[in-house]
């Protein structure tokens, strides 16, 4: 047998509860349903590689320490809390064929439906309006993503049975963390079992 065939990894992205639910419901995994837009390629030069506004500050967690983020909170709470609701916090990103990508929001387990809200992707736009003037910005698809987050750590890596292991829950951050997070998690795995 070789050495790959001695080990099975189980990433499910948001549904790692079919196979193991126990397991999922102790660590305490949270979905999460995010809204995001693409738009028709725009004038060169209008934007750079990505943008972001005042509500990101509030929706990562590194911004915490941030002195004036209380204030930041209460001003939104009073001009947004629509906007809050959905948790959008607004970002615009290029793509190398001049589209834009905008989004997103974040709603969590029993607020996720399968139908997509209008209204999330209105209150975008409304925010991004504030902060990019793009003439003529028109929306060429819009999509959802659901995915698995932990509440309190940046990933659930996790050994149910022997030679097995499961590794969800990277939350937002999958695109960021999961060939790092791989190649760590499957090396360990693999030294143990050699």
């Amino acid at each position: 047998m070789g050495q790959y065939e001695r080990h099975v990894f189980v990433c499910t992205g948001d549904d790692p509860r079919t196979l193991f639910p126990a397991e999922c419901e102790r660590a305490g995994l949270i979905r999460c349903k995010l809204q995001m837009m693409r738009s028709q390629p725009i004038a060169p030069g209008l934007v750079g590689p990505m943008l972001a506004a005042g509500l990101t500050l509030l929706h990562y967690p590194a911004f915490a320490a941030c002195p004036s983020l209380a204030a930041v909170r209460a001003r939104y709470e009073r001009t947004a809390a629509e906007t809050l609701g959905f948790g959008i916090h607004v970002m615009a990103s290029r793509t190398g064929a001049g589209e834009l990508t905008l989004g997103d929001s974040h709603e969590y387990e029993g607020a996720i439906e399968v139908f997509d809200k209008a209204r999330i992707d209105e209150l975008i736009l409304e925010h991004v309006r504030v902060f990019l003037d793009v003439p003529n910005l028109k929306i060429a698809s819009r999509w959802h993503g659901i995915y698995v987050k932990h509440p309190t750590q940046p990933y659930f890596v996790h050994d149910p049975v022997p030679q097995v292991t499961v590794v969800t829950g990277v939350g937002g951050s999958g695109m960021t963390l999961s060939f790092g997070l791989a190649e760590t998690v499957v090396a360990s795995r693999l030294d143990e079992t050699s």
